[in-house]
């Protein structure tokens, strides 16, 4: 839901009557990133963990994308 436009905290303080109505409400029109991502089939991608030598996690990014091209799998 934080992809979402709210805030964990906001998450918290939601009426599970209220939380329900959204799901409801995004059955019937569901966010655009969801509609994107079930469109290209992409699926989220795992964090993985940093190391101490590579702390911004650049180097796995580049090691996943060496020749610079991202497309979805």
């Amino acid at each position: 839901m934080t992809a979402c436009g709210y805030t964990s905290q906001q998450i918290d303080a939601m009426a599970m009557g209220d939380v329900l109505d959204l799901l409801r409400y995004w059955r019937n029109a569901p966010p655009v990133h969801e509609i994107l991502a079930a469109v290209y089939q992409i699926a989220p991608v795992t964090a993985t963990p940093k190391s101490a030598s590579d702390p911004s996690g650049i180097g796995d990014l580049i090691a996943r994308y060496p020749n610079g091209s991202v497309k979805p799998s």
